[in-house]
């Protein structure tokens, strides 16, 4: 019936594991879980490894890094089973019902299903942009993600038809950081039928401000090549409706210009103690004009 499918790099995953199997287990379902290593270093593969005595759980370490996206293509490869269940190493499910409530949805016509994101409070300013950013952007309660249902994607927890997901993966041009945005153009130009539900998994592993932010800058460079190249047809992406806004108004060397005076103020706020989300968002849609024009 189930495919749990955990991608991880550097990243101790047996408690997250433990949890699914348990309550896989409760459910009295069909499933497996396949985690693939995508070549991590030895202390976090030996530590894993006592994944595989658990019943139907399997531990797979790539002999390459292959990065995020081929990483998830191979387990679905890998997968038995007609659903699939993605989890991002660094969660946790928020609730007890976890499985339950995703296995209550395949004899339904919705092709993917979003369960949602979590923010505990914070425990360090070193990694409160990422934080402010996903308490403000991404913890969106369902409600309201399906009024807009391209837009709050997120794949960190994500119940997916193999086929279905086999099909777009094989659009995906990138494999970097900034690929559920592309995912999310793909299933709104195919217009799919998919599904926001409230049954978050809990964000654990946050970024520093320094390496979130320098993330920010490849998505924005994958989605600008992919408007460069016109394969983005429909979306719902806010950010990319800004830029081609001030391209019709031929604003973007002033955002240009902007970005060259002041990105080093901005981006000291946005590394520093007290991160902006303002600031955030403007330094992205400055860097995409000036990218642009370079």
């Amino acid at each position: 019936m189930l495919s749990i499918l955990i991608p991880t790099y550097n990243y101790y995953i047996y408690d997250l594991v433990l949890n699914i199997h348990k309550k896989c287990l409760k459910e009295n379902i069909v499933f497996e879980i396949i985690c693939l290593d995508d070549n991590s270093d030895s202390n976090f593969t030996e530590a894993n490894k006592k994944i595989e005595a658990l019943s139907n759980c399997f531990y797979k370490i790539s002999r390459e890094n292959k990065g995020r996206i081929a990483t998830r293509e191979h387990l679905a490869k890998l997968a038995k089973n007609k659903w699939l269940l993605f989890l991002d190493a660094d969660v946790l499910p928020k609730n007890g019902h976890f499985i339950n409530k995703y296995v209550n949805y395949t004899n339904q016509d919705y092709l993917a299903i979003f369960g949602g994101l979590f923010y505990e409070e914070k425990n360090s300013n070193k990694q409160l942009l990422r934080w402010k950013y996903g308490k403000q952007n991404e913890e969106v309660p369902a409600v309201k993600r399906n009024l807009k249902p391209y837009k709050v994607v997120t794949s960190a927890n994500l119940f997916i038809k193999k086929d279905i997901y086999l099909f777009f993966s094989k659009q995906f041009k990138t494999n970097t950081y900034g690929g559920d945005l592309i995912f999310a153009i793909l299933l709104k130009e195919q217009n799919t039928n998919i599904l926001h539900i409230d049954n978050e998994v809990i964000h654990l592993g946050l970024e520093s401000n320094i390496t979130y932010l320098l993330k920010v800058e490849k998505a924005i460079y994958n989605l600008l090549t992919l408007y460069n190249e016109n394969k983005i047809k429909t979306h719902q992406n806010d950010l990319l409706k800004a830029y081609l806004i001030l391209k019709k108004l031929r604003l973007r060397f002033l955002f240009s210009y902007a970005f060259k005076i002041f990105n080093k103020t901005i981006k000291n706020n946005l590394t520093g103690n007290a991160p902006s989300i303002k600031l955030l968002q403007l330094y992205k849609i400055c860097y995409m004009c000036n990218l642009s024009l370079n």
